[in-house]
């Protein structure tokens, strides 16, 4: 990689960091005092997003070992930490309350991520296949956020920070500038293309998301 593509991929990977601290941050003090519009579910769903994103950028990192799957694996182990942080905030927020839309965004992840496990299965796929994670990833965030969106028309989107809403799209398509350098070092490896399938779904549910709370100001 020559030291000019080098030096915006460290920013990228620098600016990344700070975004979620910034995302999570402002979303973590926020639910320790107002969780209306928030939905324990759907974040701890996005652990497991980032889980699966983190798999996809060690299997990258494996296939062709490089500076930037390696920064790409340094962010998601942060994001995993952050989120974290969050759904132990809102657990603890004495005013949250499990809701319908919980019981339904968690149904609904459950039987895509069985779907996703049988239909691998029929086709002989491990579930460490790039294919396979990816779609377990999509389950885990971004079918389960669109469903944010019913819980924000109907509560209010009080409970979700403007920073975290746009801090939200930067991050993700940031992580998307990343992956673009990861395919010009590798190609499109299968590792690498199923990253890029998971943020790029992650973009645009949280796209719906932004619409609906943009919706209830």
């Amino acid at each position: 990689m020559s030291l000019p593509k080098k030096t915006i991929a460290d920013l990228l990977f620098g600016v990344q960091l700070v975004g979620a601290v910034i995302f999570c941050g402002a979303q973590f003090l926020r639910s320790l005092e107002d969780v209306h519009g928030v939905s324990i579910v759907q974040f701890a769903l996005a652990t497991t997003f980032v889980v699966f994103n983190l798999l996809l950028g060690i299997g990258a990192h494996r296939a062709q070992p490089s500076r930037v799957t390696m920064q790409g694996i340094v962010t998601y182990i942060v994001w995993v930490a952050m989120l974290t942080a969050v759904v132990v905030a809102v657990a603890t927020n004495r005013e949250y309350r499990w809701s319908i839309q919980d019981s339904v965004t968690l149904g609904i992840a459950v039987v895509l991520t069985i779907g996703t496990l049988g239909f691998g299965a029929l086709q002989g796929r491990p579930i460490r296949d790039p294919m396979t994670l990816a779609f377990l990833a999509i389950a885990s965030k971004s079918m389960p956020q669109l469903l944010l969106v019913w819980s924000i028309l109907e509560q209010g989107g009080s409970g979700i920070p403007a920073a975290s809403i746009i801090v939200g799209h930067c991050t993700i398509l940031i992580r998307l500038g990343q992956i673009y350098f990861m395919v010009r070092e590798a190609g499109w490896e299968r590792n690498r293309v199923w990253l890029a399938v998971s943020e790029s779904a992650a973009e645009l549910t949280w796209i719906a998301t932004t619409t609906a709370w943009l919706v209830m100001l």
